[in-house]
């Protein structure tokens, strides 16, 4: 397995010309790039389509924000289309150190059960304050479940377990990818050598009667999709999955008690909640609120 069969996919939204910065670290390490932007204005894209002949990345041009499970589906059929073997997957704010696709590949390639191997990720450490991200272990050993970025995927997975869920639009999209292809079989694998450095979302500490409480101030509009989204996943895995889907339900009953506390926007937000559990229960998919 060598680099040059790797295919990386970045996904832009709104992207800054700084983001450039982040193609060229992964683009060093891989074959093939793609990067496929979401609807941002011709402004900012201007410097992509700039530098993608300098940095030797095709732009794939979306036009509207058809979600992140849509954007990387083309991404990945690009790459298949070109021949490519594997890709490794980003988002447009994810920053690689130096080695980290050959420490993917040599993962991969070393795994007791490569053949039925999905995803591999890496280890994830937050950009601004060194602290690394983790994720709860299946009985296999392997992670649960792994975010997007920074994972690689052999491209025949996808011919076994489909596309990325496009109806999700944006939450969950990777974790339902990595229940469904352990629902049919396959495990992840994380590789410890390759660190992604990721940006911090919009979370915030706040203390209260002497205790910390993290709570996430999401918008409005990703409070829907993350609602609607936990409960179709859990719908479709509390079979296979009950430890996930448990928690899946606890964070909406959290995260819905921390935003009437300590959060702003609490009535659109609270009214958002409860329109995704509506929409989960009534089977009402795709976009519903422009992002």
């Amino acid at each position: 397995m060598e680099k040059g069969d790797t295919c990386a996919v970045i996904i832009t939204f709104r992207s800054q010309a700084a983001v450039l910065e982040n193609i060229a670290k992964v683009r060093s390490q891989v074959g093939g790039l793609v990067v496929v932007d979401n609807g941002s204005s011709a402004e900012a894209l201007s410097p992509f389509r700039r530098k993608a002949r300098e940095l030797g990345f095709t732009l794939i041009e979306n036009g509207a924000n058809l979600g992140i499970a849509a954007a990387l589906n083309r991404g990945v059929q690009w790459a298949k289309e070109q021949g490519f073997g594997f890709v490794a997957l980003f988002d447009q704010d994810s920053t690689v150190t130096d080695g980290f696709i050959k420490a993917m590949l040599e993962e991969y390639g070393t795994h007791p059960r490569r053949e039925r191997v999905a995803i591999v990720t890496s280890a994830q450490v937050e950009r601004s304050t060194g602290r690394e991200r983790t994720h709860g272990c299946a009985k296999d050993g392997g992670p649960l479940v792994a975010i997007t970025s920074g994972s690689l995927m052999p491209v025949k997975v996808f011919d076994q377990c489909g596309w990325f869920e496009e109806e999700l639009i944006i939450d969950g999209v990777d974790h339902e990818y990595c229940l469904r292809a352990r629902s049919l079989g396959y495990t992840l694998a994380q590789c410890r050598r390759a660190t992604l450095l990721v940006a911090v979302g919009a979370g915030k500490c706040h203390r209260a009667c002497g205790f910390k409480i993290n709570a996430t101030h999401h918008s409005a509009k990703r409070r829907y999709y993350m609602t609607r989204n936990r409960l179709v996943i859990v719908q479709r895995f509390w079979r296979k999955q009950p430890a996930w889907c448990y928690r899946a339900v606890r964070d909406i009953v959290q995260d819905t008690i921390k935003l009437i506390f300590l959060e702003q926007e609490r009535r659109e937000k609270l009214a958002n909640t409860a329109r995704g559990i509506h929409d989960a229960m009534c089977g009402r998919m795709g976009k519903v609120i422009e992002l």
